[in-house]
């Protein structure tokens, strides 16, 4: 049967706590008219075994494992894969972070137009409020720090979403993704019908350390990739980018194919010389056509030595090595400018001393 209302969830490696909490607040909803959709994007196993198994408490959620753990971070993907699947009217785009109160769907379904979507007033909870929420849920007595405007929580019609081309894929890791598609469902002519009432609460959570992506570390990040995506968002604004490209064949990639891309057709290895990334990534991978290529760059033991220092120190003529920080920073740009529509693998060594690029070239859901 189809539903009037569809909240879809995007989803990955985040604790079990604030997954379960945020359906316990749907399961209290005074209007039981809307289903939920889940989309797993590529969670290691312990994870999703333990949010599957969570998720599948509420007979009103479907729980999807979509994409592969060796793919980056990508929400949008995600809930495009999301949108495609819904059987419904109008669609609320959420956040596990997120709870709802108890006339939030109530109250949705009154500002649900064919013509318009609403935004939402949010609540944001502290550390101490969050646990004790955790515990025992009780929205009726909650103290929050401040209360903001959302701009990823939003309810939209479906079909505004479709002609939009739903969200913009280029969006990797944080940032952007959602004032994106809010400017293109404006541009579409579709008008704001946002809700002063306080709806909504945010459970607390340690801010995405920037200062991380200016280190490597074994959860990939890329360095100033926040102003990446605020530069492509407005790359759109400026051209007004409206619709997005309708006719990309949707293909979702797989456990799978994660499999594949263990068996390469060709291994290169190299070390961090900065000539010889720049040139694996920018003519070896290049003018690969087919097959799967697995390039493996490893740390040189002479990178850190002391002749290599002493040479640097003194300008004397040497190949010029570049720290894995920065090759990962390297490979990270290629995959999102060039092969984030391929099936592709990418992972860093504990030590953080080995950066494993693994990418099926053959094909990709563009193709």
């Amino acid at each position: 049967m189809k539903a009037l209302l569809t909240i879809i969830y995007a989803y990955r490696n985040r604790d079990i706590a604030r997954v379960k909490l945020t359906l316990e607040t749907l399961k209290k909803q005074t209007n039981k008219s809307f289903k939920v959709i889940f989309v797993d994007y590529g969670s290691e196993v312990p994870f999703a075994k333990r949010v599957e198994s969570t998720v599948n408490e509420f007979d009103f959620v479907a729980y999807w494992y979509v994409g592969h753990p060796g793919l980056l971070w990508n929400k949008s993907k995600a809930l495009n894969f999301g949108i495609k699947e819904a059987q419904c009217e109008f669609i609320i785009l959420a956040d596990v972070d997120v709870l709802f109160t108890e006339d939030f769907v109530e109250t949705a379904i009154k500002l649900a137009k064919p013509k318009s979507f609403s935004l939402f007033k949010i609540g944001y909870l502290s550390k101490k409020v969050t646990e004790e929420q955790q515990n025992r849920l009780n929205l009726n007595t909650i103290k929050t720090t401040h209360i903001g405007d959302t701009f990823g929580i939003g309810l939209f019609p479906k079909i505004t979403l479709d002609n939009v081309g739903g969200l913009d894929e280029f969006f990797h890791f944080y940032g952007s993704e959602d004032e994106d598609l809010n400017y293109r469902v404006l541009l579409s002519g579709t008008t704001p019908n946002n809700s002063d009432k306080l709806l909504l609460y945010h459970q607390w959570h340690e801010r995405y350390p920037q200062v991380n992506d200016h280190q490597l570390t074994i959860i990939p990040r890329l360095k100033n990739v926040q102003r990446i995506n605020q530069r492509h968002f407005l790359s759109n604004k400026e051209n007004q980018i409206t619709v997005l490209n309708k006719n990309k064949k949707e293909k979702y990639y797989s456990k799978t194919d994660y499999k594949r891309l263990e068996n390469p057709t060709k291994i290169i290895k190299i070390e961090n010389i900065e000539a010889h990334v720049i040139h694996s990534l920018n003519f070896e991978l290049l003018n690969q056509k087919t097959g799967i290529v697995k390039l493996v760059i490893q740390e040189s033991a002479y990178y850190n030595s002391f002749k290599y220092c002493l040479k640097t120190v003194l300008k004397k003529q040497t190949q010029p090595y570049i720290p894995m920080k920065k090759v990962n920073d390297l490979v990270l740009q290629k995959i999102i400018f060039n092969y984030s529509s391929f099936n592709y693998s990418y992972e860093i060594s504990e030590d953080l001393k080995t950066i494993i690029f693994s990418i099926d070239l053959k094909y990709n859901y563009e193709s």
